[in-house]
């Protein structure tokens, strides 16, 4: 048997606009996506018997619900794979949090079955659409990236030099509720953004078309907001549609993670930075 040892990382909407709701129940949106060094761990062993998926995690996942569970089945049925193989996931990205680690473990897998299997990285990223609107840009090689679509259109985008402290306030915000109460009626253009300047530097700043949303349904983020202000963060938003909001700096902000963790009592505070190639 052979195992394989990968790194599953979140990633930070540094952008979300929503532009219009489809036809097909999905929206067409503009973002940027950026991958920061907050890790699951995903352990595969192979050959297997039969198929095992086990989660280290503070809660229970069911295990045919979950998207690795489909893209193992979808990859094994597309490409004719006849073994089975044993993925045990290590969480440490919480869920329902915005950041991606459900996309993040289907795309990271991905990535390490084409490799595994020998097939084309192409035919992968094809297959990862058919998964979730975020897997296709963990399976790209992108570290930033300005997406569009439902997420599957990808432009790589300048990676530029940040680091993170983030909030995960401990409740859950489901994504078809917010879509929902997004209450979404009329189309628009995009604001977009020039790969010359970091977007936190633009006149437009970093735009999350939900945050007005969870700001009015969950008053505590106005006093996380004016924490991590007070820290020197030079902007602040949320990922995704919630729950995690995130404060961004020049520098480590070593202190201010201590402090925070000091201070707030059933938030989970995670200091990160943009993941690059020496991380992996």
């Amino acid at each position: 048997m052979t195992t394989y040892f990968l790194l599953s990382p979140a990633k930070l909407n540094l952008v979300l606009q929503v532009l219009r709701r489809r036809k097909d129940g999905f929206h067409d949106i503009y973002g940027i996506f950026q991958k920061i060094t907050l890790f699951d761990e995903l352990e595969i062993v192979r050959p297997k018997r039969s198929f095992e998926l086990i989660f280290i995690c503070e809660e229970s996942i069911p295990v045919k619900e979950n998207i690795l569970y489909k893209t193992w089945r979808l990859f094994k049925e597309t490409f004719q794979i006849k073994e089975e193989i044993a993925i045990k996931v290590k969480k440490r990205i919480p869920l329902g949090a915005g950041l991606g680690g459900g996309s993040s473990n289907a795309g990271t897998f991905l990535r390490a079955l084409s490799k595994i299997y020998e097939i084309p990285e192409e035919r992968v990223l094809k297959l990862s659409k058919k998964i979730g609107a975020d897997v296709p840009f963990f399976v790209s090689p992108f570290f930033s990236s300005e997406v569009e679509g439902i997420g599957d259109i990808l432009k790589p985008f300048p990676n530029f030099r940040a680091f993170y402290l983030l909030i995960y306030p401990g409740f859950k915000i489901e994504t078809g509720w917010a879509y929902k109460a997004l209450n979404l009626t009329m189309e628009k253009d995009p604001v977009k953004y020039e790969p010359s300047l970091s977007p936190w530097e633009t006149s437009q700043g970093l735009i999350n078309d939900f945050k007005a949303l969870l700001y009015d349904k969950y008053p505590i983020y106005q006093r996380y907001e004016s924490l991590l202000m007070k820290e020197g963060a030079k902007a602040i938003n949320i990922t995704g549609t919630g729950s995690t909001i995130y404060g961004v700096f020049d520098n480590p902000p070593l202190l201010s993670f201590v402090r925070l963790k000091k201070f707030l009592n059933g938030a989970k505070i995670y200091l990160a930075k943009n993941l690059d190639g020496e991380d992996q």
